[in-house]
């Protein structure tokens, strides 16, 4: 859908919506809920409005009930929207047998008029609603509280306010962004939720800037701003990083972990590794250890994926401890592991594809050595037997 196809009605007025945080949220969750052929307008006909491709139309007021509730039975606000629905049928702008007016409110409300609506799907009780609607009684006195709007509202030809009613519904959430976040759920991790949550509401909101800057009708295809996002999400994926889940061990911790003398611990100890090193080692170890458990717990990686990892480790250190054992033959043992220790150590490698935290590789080797896998002592196995 272009933006020529729909003509802009009298009452819109896009600017102040730069305003609402609300309403770009809205913008945000429909363009993604919506499917290919469908488009999503901000303040044209409503606040957010959905254009689907066989001509029918949502128009949704948006209201934030930090304070007050504008769900309750004579709350000004919905009957203002209430009014405003007629109005937009009356001039023409919505055909009222194609829409559905929908009453957004958060965090989550309640109200018993705006439940009996949305119940309200047949002729009869449309006509019984209109009824009550018209006595005196409910209207309350000129120009107190809700009273002009209503009386706005009841102004219309009854067929206008019958639609309207018919076709209203109500839906109030704890939270805006949930809904956008469930969209998202099922391909990102929840470690990257709130970024690209918050990037697409961003994308969402600077797309329809620019169609008001540029004096166009603020409605973006649902379609082109899937594509667009799908390709922030391409470039820009957070989850292609596997974030450590742990501080660095205290010294203390540290120095038990040296004093209670681990098989990883001993290995390094047997190619005569410094104080330095070994303390890296076991900072290394720890908060591996505690990185693939939190992961796993977290859905964050499969957990073969560790297999294929360890067993490409093991690969490499075959490979670069042949090499060392080749051009540093005249070294001693102790030196020639050291240098496959380091080498190790400084290696880079990814788990699932995804980058790892730099100190990760080397606690999986410490853990590979603590199951006596693979050693830095050319002799290990022999040290460490039935280990």
């Amino acid at each position: 859908m272009t933006t020529v196809e729909l003509e802009k009605p009298k009452t819109s007025v896009p600017g102040p919506y730069l305003g609402y945080a609300l309403q770009p949220v809205r913008l945000c969750f429909h363009l993604l809920d919506t499917s290919p052929g469908d488009a999503v307008s901000l303040e044209h006909l409503d606040d957010t409005s959905v254009h689907y491709q066989n001509g029918d139309t949502t128009l949704e007021q948006c209201k934030s009930a930090l304070s007050g509730n504008p769900a309750s039975d004579r709350s000004p606000e919905l009957w203002k929207s209430l009014a405003n629905w007629a109005d937009l049928c009356a001039a023409g702008s919505v055909d009222s047998e194609k829409a559905i007016f929908r009453y957004y409110v958060t965090p989550f409300k309640q109200g018993d008029l705006v439940e009996k609506l949305t119940a309200a799907t047949t002729d009869q009780a449309a006509e019984d609603f209109l009824t009550e609607f018209k006595k005196s009684n409910f209207i309350g006195k000129k120009g107190v509280g809700a009273e002009p709007q209503i009386s706005r509202f009841l102004s219309h030809d009854d067929s206008i306010c019958l639609a309207v009613i018919k076709r209203f519904e109500f839906l109030s959430e704890p939270c805006p962004l949930e809904p956008i976040k469930s969209k998202l759920r099922a391909t990102l991790p929840d470690t990257s939720l709130d970024d690209f949550c918050s990037a697409a509401i961003g994308l969402a909101k600077d797309g329809v800037e620019k169609l008001i800057r540029a004096k166009n009708t603020p409605i973006l295809d649902s379609a082109t701003f899937q594509k667009k996002f799908q390709a922030f999400v391409r470039k820009y994926d957070f989850s292609n990083l596997l974030n450590s889940t742990t501080a660095m061990p205290a010294e203390q911790q540290i120095e038990g972990i040296k004093i209670s003398r681990p098989l990883f611990v001993k290995q390094l100890e047997a190619v005569e590794a410094s104080e330095t090193l070994l303390a890296s080692a076991i900072s290394d170890f720890l908060r591996t250890t505690a990185d693939k458990t939190n992961w796993a717990a977290d859905g964050e990686i499969v957990e073969h994926s560790l297999d294929e990892m360890d067993g490409a480790l093991v690969r490499r250190h075959g490979l670069m401890r042949d090499e060392i054992e080749d051009v540093h033959a005249s070294c001693s043992p102790q030196d020639r592991g050291r240098r496959l220790y380091r080498r190790c150590a400084d290696l880079q490698f990814p788990l699932e594809g995804r980058t790892v935290p730099t100190y990760f590789v080397s606690g999986e080797y410490n853990c590979l050595a603590e199951n006596c896998r693979l050693g830095w002592h050319p002799e290990f196995k022999t040290m460490f037997p039935g280990s």
